[in-house]
Order: structure tokens, then sequence, then C-alpha cells
């Protein structure tokens, strides 16, 4: 069975992939998740560094180095890894990634004023907030069950405001100045995109390309939002099966 580590997005957490997990062991593949510092109810980091090193302290077969789907801002992180030397012999697989447009957009500016980090962390206990939030970033309906799940990677995430806080300009800066000493590094790199996508556009991945000088190969989904592995785990499955079957 071939590994795959998933870096999720904020306030991930393991119930959300439930049926995308089983759906990819029928395509023989393990989707291992790396546990993230403070999500979950686990303890809290005091730095950027220290969850990244967290992250590559995830157990996998050194002989065999697993392909890493990286979504949100578990893409950024896994950029932060390789402007570290790290990772550098995985090929990444980013999906709707939360990249250069932290600097762009205007919800992650607001998010790196304290107090709007803390009001925007409690909109996700409203009723009425998840209940917006499903019906605006999911293409299907979600069972309660699916609903509890998503929202309870929210509560349980004590991180949350933590990267918004680490992940500024700044850092984005000191991204650019490793990479451009070590080309190397943005090598092995594919990008995913749901052309149905509310949550990060397309643009976001122009953006970065622009800063860092590159051009990863982009697959669009038509019918994809920001969710598949959610909306469509079967269909997500295959198509991940198809990049897993791929040489290095």
């Amino acid at each position: 069975m071939s590994a795959v580590l998933f870096l999720g997005g904020n306030g991930h957490c393991a119930a959300r992939l439930l049926s995308a997990r089983q759906a990819a062991r029928t395509h023989g593949i393990a989707i291992d998740e790396v546990a993230y510092p403070g999500f979950e109810g686990r303890p809290r980091v005091a730095t950027l560094d220290a969850f990244l090193d967290a992250i590559a302290a995830a157990p996998t077969d050194p002989t065999d180095p697993p392909l890493v789907y990286a979504t949100g801002i578990g893409a950024l992180l896994a950029l932060g890894l390789r402007a570290r030397g790290q990772w550098r012999d995985r090929r990444l697989l980013l999906q709707a990634p939360v990249l250069w447009g932290l600097e762009h957009r205007w919800m992650p500016r607001l998010m790196r004023v304290p107090p709007v980090r803390h009001v925007a962390a409690a909109l996700f206990t409203s009723t009425l907030f998840r209940a917006r939030f499903v019906r605006r970033y999911f293409e299907r309906q979600l069972s309660p069950s699916e609903q509890a799940a998503f929202f309870d990677g929210y509560d349980r995430c004590s991180a949350l405001v933590d990267l918004f806080a680490w992940i500024t300009p700044a850092w984005l800066r000191e991204l650019e100045r490793r990479f451009a000493t070590n080309r190397a590094a943005l090598d092995g790199i594919d990008v995913w995109w749901g052309a149905r996508d509310r949550v990060v556009t397309v643009e976001e991945l122009q953006w970065t390309q622009e800063a860092l000088g590159v051009s990863w190969p982009l697959q669009i989904f038509p019918g994809w939002g920001h969710y598949p592995m959610i909306d469509v785990p079967e269909e997500w499955a295959a198509a991940l099966a198809i990049v897993v079957s791929r040489p290095q």
C-alpha cells in the first residue's frame, strides 16, 4: 500500500477525512495525517519554527518518501520545510494552497490584527455562521455528523490564531531569499485547484509564481470546490491514485 502524507489546512481534524481515507484504501493508498501542535486538543508550541519541527518529525519510511499532499495553509508549511532544506526528496502536491495571497487578500491581512483574529475564531462557534459557511463553501449538503466533525476541528484548534500571527509578509520575504539561493527546492511540485473553489482562487498561485519565479504544473477540476476530499471522496481518491502511480 502506498503512503500519502497529508497536511491539512487551518482547523483540520482527522475526522474530516473519514470517507476520503476509506476511498483511498480502495486504491491502495494509506492517508497518514500530520498531527499539528495545537490542533485537536494537542498542546500549542511557541514559535513557527517549533511548529515546523513537529511537522518534520512525522514518522515515515526514510527509504520510500511519501507523496506529500498539502491543502490550504498546509501548502505554505510544506514550502517552509523545503526552504529549511527538508523534504526535498518528496514530491509535493498542493491543493487549493494558501500561499502569497496572504499579503494580497483582505481576510488574511485583517487576521494579522490580534483582536480581529480572536473575533474571527469565535465566529466558528456561531450556528448561523456555520450554516452559511457550509452553504457557501461545500459542493454538497453535509450530513449532521459531517458538519459536526468539520467544525469540531475549529473548536479544538487552539493554534488557529497562531498561524496568522506567525505567517507574515516578513516570513514570505525570508522564504523568497532562501529559495533564491536554492532553486532546486522548488522542484517536484504540482498544484490542484477546484474551479468552484470560493475560499482561495487560482489568483493565489499567480501571485506565488510571480514572487518565486516559478511555473508549477496546474490541474483544474471543473466540479471541485475547496474541500474535494469531503465533497467527492471517491473522485478525489481516484485522482490521487493517478498521481501516486506516476514514477518519481
